[in-house]
């Protein structure tokens, strides 16, 4: 570990709080792992270009961690230098260490982003795209669907989403062998001719995310 990340880690260990009833060690492998970069609540950070992990799925995060750890995501830095991060941080998780941090990652409410708008965005034309293209493997409301492997698109920043369409278009992302679902990615995104598709559809995405009291108070009801 580096001297630079060494003053994040332990403010993400003094200030990070499990989640209710959350399990002590994969809320002790969250605050060590991942709280630096992706923080406390998992919320993200921009500055680091981490995206918020909150309350993904627990099979999303093992197939992730699985993926970076083999060599399927994050192998090239010179085009996707955050992922050859996670791919040097996953290699130094234990595979009986990986159920439990990702339990705990699906257990942390929800952080929709605080940007909700994209300058010069159609969000019409983003709606229209999502419905013919987006919405049989993410769903109608961007919840995604374990049956075909695809993540929830709420809860995730518009500058992140968009990183990850422009990695799948130029091969960056989803054309290393074995990456299934990766592969359905890179296919689905030549119907984005360019970046202002990639914005619009991004930005009808981000108008389904809830409003953060409201992402509190339904995880607090799942929870009773």
């Amino acid at each position: 570990m580096t001297r630079s990340f060494l003053p994040l880690l332990l403010l993400s260990l003094a200030l990070a709080t499990p989640a209710p009833g959350a399990d002590p060690v994969g809320a002790s492998l969250f605050q060590t792992v991942c709280a630096a970069c992706h923080g406390t609540k998992g919320e993200g950070k921009e500055e680091l270009k981490t995206p918020s992990i909150a309350a993904l799925p627990s099979w999303y995060v093992k197939t992730q961690l699985g993926n970076f750890h083999q060599g399927k995501r994050g192998a090239n830095p010179a085009h996707d230098p955050q992922g050859a991060t996670m791919a040097a941080i996953a290699k130094g998780v234990k595979p009986e260490q990986v159920a439990a941090v990702a339990k705990y990652v699906e257990s942390l409410p929800l952080v929709p982003p605080k940007q909700r708008e994209i300058a010069g965005a159609n969000i019409q034309a983003g709606k229209d795209m999502f419905y013919e293209r987006c919405m049989e493997c993410h769903r109608y409301n961007a919840s995604g669907e374990m049956v075909f492997g695809s993540p929830p698109l709420i809860g995730r920043q518009g500058w992140y989403l968009i990183a990850q369409l422009k990695k799948f278009k130029q091969l960056h992302r989803g054309a290393a062998k074995g990456d299934i679902n990766g592969a359905k990615m890179t296919q689905m995104v030549t119907f984005l001719a360019d970046e202002q598709a990639m914005k619009d559809v991004v930005s009808y995405i981000l108008t389904l995310n809830p409003e953060p009291q409201v992402a509190e108070g339904e995880l607090s009801q799942q929870r009773k």
